[in-house]
């Protein structure tokens, strides 16, 4: 038998560590672990190394100065080589083809292995932009908390036609039979009519009646994150008794404007009928009030719909917002600028435009 194994008396053969000889060894896990552990010093400890204050995630790098072995970020090894992005900006530069404006820029290149150097250009946004945020047509709908009673048509409205289908109770007689329908008054300020009309079989009831007040209310954001500057936000509506409130956290508070400030508002039909903004002043608000709300780059809007007789007409057609828009950076076409090696210790950049520049280099 092979003097690598032994065997037990229940005939099971493993492999023997216990005892070596010439011709014998030690399994594959037993010699890992006896070279670590007699090893003579670790990386560290070479003279040659100094990692006493290595971080997570550095490398090893040799360096010259120490003329040791250390520990870097790999980042710096970018800087150190040349190899990371780096970026000056100017405001205000005056160039033009005849007259570049000329940028400096001190660089540290032996073969001029150099990164690309591109130009940015600042350019305002434009300028009296005007925007249809809501037309408040039907496919508008969804962008409102559902609400029955409000109908959306072009415009935005109460209804004041309601159907009930009515339930064959039985025949009174040959001739006639009788039907019936649950109607919840509570839900409406009055009922002017009720007519019963036949759709195919079936028999409906339709009222003409002024509901109670509702509010609509915007079910999301409208984003505001491409505006510098609100001009105005305009409502195209009629009605006496429409108020609006504004909401800039996403609907969790809801503010109202009072004569020169924003003032918190709860979103009920009783505080928004008597402290709501009404159409005349929200089309007053100017720029300054409007940009001191606009903190958050979001708005969104809850309206109270309100009929005192049926002859009332009350309805929202459209809300525009005109701004200017969010100023922009973009990269400069390569026939408005000329990039120069002067040396290995001078790149030059020449602008042949005007205006605010960023050089990536």
């Amino acid at each position: 038998m092979s003097e690598f194994f032994s065997v037990t008396l229940n005939k099971d053969i493993v492999l023997d560590d216990s005892s070596t000889n010439g011709s014998t060894g030690w399994t594959g896990q037993h010699i890992l672990d006896e070279i670590i552990a007699h090893r003579v010093t670790k990386f560290e400890g070479l003279d040659d190394v100094n990692v006493a204050n290595k971080q997570d995630k550095q490398v090893v790098v040799y360096s010259e100065d120490m003329k040791k072995f250390t520990t870097i970020d790999v980042e710096a090894i970018g800087d150190a080589a040349g190899l990371s992005l780096k970026q000056i900006s100017k405001m205000g530069v005056v160039g033009s083809p005849s007259s570049p404006y000329v940028v400096d820029i001190p660089i540290n290149t032996l073969d001029f292995k150099v990164s690309r150097v591109n130009v940015l250009q600042f350019q305002q946004g434009d300028q009296d932009i005007i925007k249809t945020l809501n037309s408040f047509s039907n496919s508008e709908s969804s962008d409102f908390v559902s609400d029955d009673m409000i109908a959306f048509d072009d415009t935005v409205h109460l209804k004041t036609q309601y159907d009930y289908q009515a339930q064959y109770e039985g025949d009174i007689g040959a001739d006639n039979k009788e039907y019936s329908c649950v109607i919840d008054k509570g839900i409406f300020k009055s009922i002017e009519d009720i007519q019963v009309n036949q759709d195919g079989v079936n028999e409906v009831l339709t009222l003409t009646a002024i509901p109670s007040d509702r509010l609509l209310i915007a079910s999301g954001d409208k984003d505001l994150s491409y505006v510098q500057n609100i001009d105005y936000f305009q409502i195209t509506g009629s009605g006496a008794n429409l108020k609006i409130i504004v909401s800039v956290d996403s609907g969790e508070s809801w503010k109202t404007f009072n004569t020169d400030h924003w003032d918190d508002i709860n979103l009920t039909v009783e505080d928004v009928k008597t402290k709501g903004i009404d159409i005349t002043t929200f089309n007053d608000i100017s720029s300054t009030y409007w940009n001191l709300l606009n903190t958050s780059k979001k708005i969104r809007f809850a309206y109270l719909l309100s009929m005192e007789s049926i002859d009332d007409t009350e309805n929202i057609d459209n809300l525009e917002l005109q701004y200017d828009g969010q100023g922009k950076w973009v990269q400069a076409t390569e026939d408005t600028y000329d990039v120069v090696y002067a040396s290995n210790t001078q790149l030059q950049v020449f602008i042949k435009f005007s205006g605010d520049i960023k050089i990536n280099y």
